[in-house]
């Protein structure tokens, strides 16, 4: 077994240094994950995309600005920035457990065969439900694994010699694919948009939040079928061949299971540590992930079973760890920003222009919206956006309504980024494994989806706006 790459245990140690900050905290560890997290950007400084560099660039120089404008007690901000960048970092890395276990599990390949081999209107809401239950448990790996068996599932042969059904199918089946994915910003316990939220808005609580957006998600999903529905060519119809579905509830259930294992074992971290639910997941998601691990290979005995569960995350982790480099560069950069970046907008200078005239209330969980998703369209990251506006907002001395509703708009932005942008990593993987260009997914076929969204998710959110109000 070859050694893993010295980065690969710089991550590793600001993970567990983050862990032990939240099972007993203390300035100690806190260090640690500090003094780690940038050993590990510097470590793969020049294997990073072009966009993290640019990230850890405006990161720097906010550094400088905000020492040169005398911000107060620059030793305490600096830290406190990097505490969120690394909690961010090790968020996402956590989720290398969930993903690793989920690899080779039966559970997952029998799940997936479940919601491919399916007549075209059920098949449908099953991968929607699939993108996104799988998408709480591996993030954008999802899109991976649905979409490799949709490629291989949807040949020439199964739509019986007629391309235009074939071309029909993926089309359905990747749109079905992406846009459960997409609600996982809205509707995941484990979401990386969720813990930035309750991060930046000390206000917010998951028992409100987590509701709100999982009846948003289905609102979204709804929204989608329908139009798959009125969309389907009814004159193909009889061309299609006879498909015999598999039947495997109890697959399905497996995995919604895991999901709830997850969340409830956080729970309980939540309530016997005293810490908020968004880190009592740091502890509970690569806990249920291991012991996942370990039930695939424990039926030759504990011990041989926890050797081999050793030696594969390792060896795993080893290679898997440097692999994050862009994202977790992305991600503690965007904590830090927008940290940082809330310690030096003058609170009242801020309260003044929220509770501008101008912008009336009710309308700003829409224009939270149009915030996340217009920069997606060219690039910029939903969480970098998301998470400088709600940090920002946190440093606010009052808001004009409810922190869900402003909460609420930016992930429901972040849910239309990854339908609407050919620059995110979704479309862009989807492309590749169709052969299709990201713009031809986002845009051609999904764009009048994404805009009847928009216009579904303004008016609901104005509505709620208007009752919280």
């Amino acid at each position: 077994m070859m050694a893993p790459r010295p980065s690969a245990l710089l991550l590793l140690g600001m993970i567990v240094c983050v862990l032990a900050d939240v099972i007993v905290p203390a300035e100690f560890p806190r260090l640690g994950a500090r003094i780690l997290l940038i050993a590990f950007l510097l470590a793969e400084w020049r294997k990073m995309a072009l966009n993290a560099k640019v990230m850890i660039g405006l990161a720097i120089g906010l550094t400088v600005s905000a020492a040169l404008t005398g911000t107060a007690d620059p030793a305490r901000v600096l830290a406190s920035s990097l505490d969120t960048g690394a909690f961010f970092a090790t968020f996402f890395a956590n989720q290398f457990f969930l993903r690793e276990a989920a690899r080779t599990s039966p559970l997952v390949s029998r799940c997936s065969t479940f919601f491919v081999n399916q007549p075209p209107g059920r098949r449908y809401a099953l991968l929607t439900v699939g993108g996104y239950l799988f998408g709480i448990i591996l993030n954008i790996g999802v899109l991976s694994l649905l979409g490799i068996m949709i490629k291989q599932r949807n040949s020439l042969e199964a739509a019986g010699g007629n391309r235009e059904i074939r071309d029909i199918r993926e089309r359905r089946m990747v749109l079905a694919l992406l846009r459960g994915f997409s609600i996982t910003p809205l509707a995941s316990p484990l979401s990386i948009s969720l813990a930035v939220l309750l991060t930046a808005l000390p206000g917010l609580h998951w028992s409100s939040m987590l509701p709100l957006g999982m009846l948003t998600g289905a609102m979204v999903l709804a929204l989608g079928w329908l139009q798959d529905r009125l969309q389907a060519p009814a004159h193909l119809r009889h061309l299609v061949p006879p498909t015999v579905p598999a039947r495997d509830l109890a697959a399905l259930a497996g995995v919604a299971g895991l999901v709830l294992l997850v969340f409830l074992t956080a729970l309980a971290f939540e309530y016997g540590l005293g810490a908020p639910l968004s880190r009592a997941m740091l502890v509970s998601t690569p806990l249920v992930g291991l012991g996942w691990l370990a039930r695939q290979y424990l039926g030759g005995g504990i011990a041989s079973g926890t050797t081999q569960v050793a030696r594969r995350v390792v060896a795993q982790a080893g290679a898997t760890f440097p692999a994050y480099r862009t994202e977790i560069a992305i991600l503690s950069s965007a904590g830090f920003i927008g940290t940082l970046f809330s310690t030096m907008v003058p609170p009242e200078t801020l309260g003044a222009l929220i509770s501008s005239p101008l912008l009336p209330p009710l309308l700003l969980p829409v224009l939270a919206i149009v915030a996340v998703t217009g920069p997606a369209l060219v690039g910029i990251n939903p969480i970098v956006s998301a998470t400088i506006i709600a940090s920002a907002l946190s440093a606010a001395p009052s808001l004009p309504l409810a922190a869900e509703s402003l909460a609420l708009g930016l992930i429901a932005g972040w849910c239309l980024a990854i339908n609407s942008s050919a620059m995110t990593a979704s479309a862009m993987l989807l492309g590749e494994l169709v052969g299709k260009p990201a713009t031809t997914i986002v845009l051609r076929w999904n764009g009048l989806f994404t805009f009847a969204g928009f216009v579904a998710l303004a008016g609901w959110l104005t509505v709620l706006a208007g009752w919280f109000h």
